[in-house]
């Protein structure tokens, strides 16, 4: 037994010894947590601060809105189901300690705003309540629950109890009732991504490993490629989970990446490995697979994981775990390929019976295979090609100008899914169900009395009822009775009566969750509703409101008046502007990455111009996808954008396999064809049958029902055969274009294939 065949056991068996612990370590990772965009950025991320501060003056806005035909204001089964809500143990943990921090019945609210020490006929308190409490019938109502910190991290158990307490108190199954609201768009955001999961990833692993042993004619090969791509994924999956994280909404698409780059080195390092076995002359295929390819290998997983890495720089916590687990994978998925691939061929070898190849090392003139008519035909028309295909190439990254990002929840599912027929039976029964928070802080500065701050608050609700993106409003005034003043009584007098009263509300105004007192102060919370289900932008819509309240405030005074502030905020304008956001830092972290690989590409080919060149297959797969993306005007999601990354990885690792082939024979003194033709044969196959396996087995993802799922199957497919197609076609075309020859040294005359080829 040989020295590296000693070393290839122990690796085995260390190997071995460490599978329960990365299986369990991956298991553990896949069991996501609770994926909140909010935990994305940190307080010091201005919307995320002001969101954290409205959070501590008047509570989570983490909540469910319910309800369902037949829950209306006269329904008492409604008060069983608030009950149960209140006092069932199923909402507490075992130090008895709520869930929840609010339950709030339009039942309740419009019985109490009925009563007569409010002073309000019945007209009135439909007007109060309708839009936000009870729908346009008159008669349909809601029941909104607010989750506290420990209760978002119970959110699947906690929904299913309330779906229980529904059917218990209500008679009400699933189908029956309609819930929404942030609770429940995270919540079928993650079982629907891992159900997607859970159907998809067998048959995409059957069709990995079936389309790859067809591809490589041996069971064996093909069952140490797939296993090995199922080792890196695993290791890296266990590395996130002992590391302390686990799988969230962006981290989701780095085990593709890592079997996508596995299976593409894998597949290189075989066919060099079959090369050989043909070659009666080599007496240690195993050990040739590993001289001829491991530069190249070393040099794209080098080169991808500095690009990854640069993702590190991102001041976003998904980037930066991204970067560095993927570029971690991608190191460990190298050592592997480079280790297990040519360990198990020495100790197990291969006996082929394909017939003998003309080896790639004779002049190839007489074998006129796909690879040769494929050359001959760029000799003659490599202008035109490379020509073309940079002028495409402009023509997308204009369209990239132009693409739009989409992170509406009407995006990330099929109209008829059940989420979004909740979503619209409520919004048509009730109201519109997106709030934007606006708080009024009143000081002692302002010299106004609890009255007249009050009156501020309805004239600022009156003035947003005018604007169009505003449907609805509660507030304070909500909640508050109304004084007629009595034809005997001064107005001075009624006014110091009536702040009394209101004074003595306070607690009252303070228990509904629109009122807080903090230092002296009175904050005052309006909360404005608009739709979920148009193209809304709720950037747009805080500054019109801003600019609304400032408007009213101010009235016909230049000046802000003294004492007076307001702030607006809201869980979905967050959201939103978190994702604008990660968009941007996506962007430009993948500007830097492309930045970073095309200063090594200059190194490593040993010239600006060179390195240039080689970059524009890289750069090719992305900037085609998403200028079309961008020129028809589809909406693309974050999973979407991430899958750039993706196919940087894949572009880069066959394109330094193609140049390091072609550099080899460039050097040895033959022309810019042959090279051409050289390279193919050394790597045409494997690129084709790494886009042919990854491609298939990822589109199975295609049929999921979860909208993301589907169109990162897509997108993957699209840039995979994109990159196929600028390291078969665009590449050396500009090889051969007059851009080749800042890749020569010297050239031989003879032994050349392009004597043989016309043009």
């Amino acid at each position: 037994m040989s020295i590296n065949q000693r070393r290839f056991w122990l690796l085995l068996s260390y190997l071995l010894l460490l599978l329960p612990f990365i299986g369990y370590g991956a298991s553990q990772a896949m069991q996501t947590k609770v994926n909140s965009p909010i935990d994305w950025v940190s307080s010091a991320f201005p919307a995320r601060a002001d969101y954290d501060q409205f959070c501590q003056q008047f509570g989570n806005s983490d909540t469910v809105i319910i309800s369902w035909p037949g829950c209306t204001i006269h329904n008492p089964d409604l008060d069983q189901f608030v009950r149960a809500l209140r006092t069932d143990s199923d909402f507490q943990d075992d130090q008895r300690q709520w869930y929840f921090e609010r339950v709030i019945s339009g039942r309740e609210l419009y019985r109490s705003l009925n009563s007569p020490q409010m002073g309000l006929t019945n007209e009135e308190v439909h007007s109060r309540l309708n839009g936000t409490f009870i729908g346009a019938d008159g008669k349909t109502t809601c029941v909104i629950v607010s989750f506290t910190p420990a209760g978002l991290q119970k959110r699947k158990v906690l929904v299913e109890s309330i779906r229980s307490a529904l059917q218990e108190h209500c008679h009400l199954d699933d189908e029956q009732c309609a819930m929404a609201g942030p609770i429940i768009d995270g919540l079928e955001i993650d079982l629907a991504s891992k159900d997607s999961l859970d159907r998809f990833v067998l048959p995409s692993t059957l069709i990995v490993l079936v389309i790859c042993w067809l591809c490589l004619r041996s069971f064996r090969a093909a069952l140490l490629v797939f296993g090995l791509s199922l080792l890196a994924q695993g290791i890296t999956l266990a590395i996130i989970h002992y590391s302390g994280e686990s799988i969230t909404a962006l981290l989701i698409v780095m085990p593709p990446l890592i079997q996508v780059l596995a299976v593409a080195g894998g597949i290189h390092l075989v066919n060099y490995y079959f090369d050989a076995v043909k070659d009666p002359g080599i007496a240690q295929p195993a050990v040739y697979a590993f001289q001829i390819g491991w530069l190249p290998c070393l040099l794209s997983a080098g080169t991808t994981a500095i690009g990854l890495a640069s993702l590190l720089v991102s001041g976003l916590t998904p980037i930066r775990l991204f970067g560095g687990y993927a570029a971690c994978g991608v190191i460990i998925t190298t050592g592997l390929l480079l280790s297990l691939i040519p360990g198990v061929f020495s100790v197990w070898p291969l006996k082929r019976t394909a017939p003998q190849e003309t080896d790639p090392e004779k002049p190839p003139a007489v074998k006129r295979d796909i690879w040769f008519f494929l050359t001959a035909v760029l000799k003659k028309n490599h202008m035109p090609v490379a020509c073309v295909s940079l002028i495409a190439m402009a023509a997308a990254g204009y369209g990239i100008s132009r693409i739009n990002t989409s992170v509406r929840i009407e995006t990330l599912f099929p109209e008829q899914s059940k989420i979004l027929q909740d979503y619209h039976w409520l919004e048509d029964h009730v109201g519109s169900l997106v709030p934007i928070e606006v708080v009024l802080t009143c000081t002692p500065e302002s010299q106004l009395t609890f009255r007249e701050q009050l009156l501020m608050v309805w004239h600022i609700e009156k003035e947003l009822k005018k604007t169009e993106t505003v449907n609805r409003t509660i507030s304070t005034m909500t909640f508050a009775p109304r004084f007629p003043r009595p034809a005997n009584l001064s107005l001075e007098l009624f006014q110091y009566r009536a702040n009394e009263a209101l004074m003595s509300m306070k607690s009252q105004f303070i228990d509904s969750g629109y009122l807080k007192e903090q230092d002296g102060n009175n904050l005052f919370r309006i909360t404005t509703y608009v739709s979920s289900l148009n193209n809304a932008d709720y950037n747009a819509y805080l500054e019109l409101i801003g600019n609304k309240v400032e408007t009213t405030i101010r009235g016909s005074d230049e000046n802000f008046p003294p004492g007076i502030s307001t702030q607006q905020t809201g869980i979905m304008p967050l959201v939103h502007e978190i994702q604008r956001q990660l968009m941007v830092d996506l962007f430009k972290s993948f500007l830097f990455a492309f930045l970073i690989i095309a200063v090594v590409m200059t190194i490593v080919q040993g010239g600006i111009v060179a390195g240039m060149v080689s970059m524009v297959s890289n750069v090719f797969p992305p900037l085609m996808i998403f200028g079309l993306l961008g020129w028809l005007s589809v909406s693309v999601d974050i999973g979407s954008v991430m899958t750039a990354s993706v196919a940087l990885g894949i572009a880069v690792d066959d394109t330094l396999h193609y140049l390091t082939f072609f550099r080899r024979r460039l050097d040895a003194g033959y022309s810019p064809v042959d090279s051409v033709l050289y390279a193919y044969r050394h790597c045409g196959k494997a690129m084709i049958q790494t886009s042919l396996i990854c491609g298939l087995g990822l589109l199975v993802f295609a049929f999921s029902n979860f909208v993301p799922t589907s169109r990162f199957a897509w997108m993957m497919f699209g840039l995979l055969f994109t990159a196929l197609l600028g390291d078969l076609i665009v590449l050396p075309a500009l090889l051969l274009s007059p851009l080749g020859r800042f890749f020569a040294l010297a050239t031989k005359e003879d032994q050349s294939a392009e004597q043989h080829m016309p043009g």
